[in-house]
């Protein structure tokens, strides 16, 4: 099982950058950025200057969207992110979050998600594409291959996962029945689409710190999603509460004002958190479930623990999962996690 980090970029590049660097040195295995133009530094240009800086480790978006991202756009990003970094590049989508709320856009249609990843797929593979009435599109520089992940947490998009992506970004939680159920969904997923089980790589991506408070923000969007799986009375009283408060505006910052509405007593059913030792424990629960990538996406404030102190903290309690990222893990087939056999 790989660690990878999740990077909220609202601090400065050259911050983002030497963590990059850190993280490369350290053997963690992605970096998965967000992209949200409005709310954080942009995220191609950000990939581009990382991919410059660093060596080995694998970048990412978690995620783009199909609407303020052009699906040529995406893949020319994207095979030029590729070519640049050596083979490094991962392109992370979904029908989007705060990039679409900031700008109070919907999210877009599960079919425009698809239809996307596809014109996407063959881009990056080098092929032309139909832009209909007979016009076709095609790349003139095309890179190394490109993986394509989904994000997705509801039954829908994780089925759509199964059938159409290289790999599914969980944003389930990290509680190893709510995994196992995303998990199930997307093997319904590839299935429908006569793929081998476990053909689509699982990615579990969470907020991560010591301070249970620092991760609050990250539990409220988290409990606002139609997540798999059962939901305890207090979840339910909570989410209530939270979705009345929530304000994108405040999206993916640890000092957001709705965060004080989630207790203690929920926390670590949906992010990292406590003691450096708990959190490793946390993380290798996860590994019996079939996943193949846990990210810890690490928060930065001003009065919480720096995201490079934790880095460090959590290569002594994961020190074997994180130089094993510089490998291949095995598969949920190699696991022996297939339908009947778990």
């Amino acid at each position: 099982m790989k660690i990878s980090l999740g990077i909220y970029p609202n601090e400065t590049p050259a911050d983002i950058i030497a963590s990059a660097k850190l993280a490369d040195e350290m053997g963690y295995s992605t970096l998965w950025v967000l992209d949200s133009h409005l709310l954080f530094h942009e995220v191609y240009t950000l990939l581009g200057a990382l991919a410059v800086s660093t060596t080995r480790i694998r970048l990412g978006t978690a995620v783009t969207n199909p609407v303020t991202r052009h699906p040529t756009v995406t893949a020319a990003a994207f095979s030029t992110l590729s070519e640049l970094s050596g083979g490094r590049a991962s392109l992370g989508i979904s029908v989007g979050d705060s990039a679409l709320k900031s700008l109070h856009l919907a999210a877009a249609k599960m079919s425009v998600l698809a239809q996307t990843v596809t014109i996407c797929r063959q881009l990056l593979d080098g092929q032309a594409v139909s832009l209909g009435e007979g016009k076709t599109a095609q790349l003139h520089h095309v890179g190394p291959p490109v993986p394509i992940y989904v994000a997705a947490t509801g039954p829908r998009m994780l089925e759509l996962a199964g059938r159409i992506a290289d790999g599914v970004i969980l944003m389930n939680g990290i509680a190893p029945e709510l995994i196992r159920a995303a998990i199930a969904i997307v093997g319904e997923g590839e299935r429908a689409a006569g793929r081998e089980t476990g053909s689509v790589k699982i990615a579990v991506w969470a907020a991560c710190h010591p301070s249970r408070q620092a991760v609050k923000f990250n539990v409220a969007r988290a409990i606002l999603r139609s997540i798999p799986g059962e939901a305890d009375d207090l979840t339910r009283q909570v989410a209530a509460k939270v979705k009345q408060a929530y304000d994108f505006r405040q999206h993916g910052s640890a000092e957001a004002d709705f965060a004080r509405l989630i207790p203690d007593e929920i926390v670590t059913r949906f992010a990292f958190a406590g003691e450096y030792a708990a959190i490793g424990q946390q993380v290798k629960a996860l590994l019996a479930c079939g996943v193949d990538e846990v990210v810890l996406a690490i928060p930065v404030a001003p009065k919480i623990v720096p995201r490079n102190v934790i880095m460090r903290e959590l290569k002594g309690m994961l020190g074997g999962m994180i130089d094993a990222s510089m490998g291949a893990g095995k598969s949920r087939v190699e696991q022996g996690l297939v339908q009947g056999r778990v």
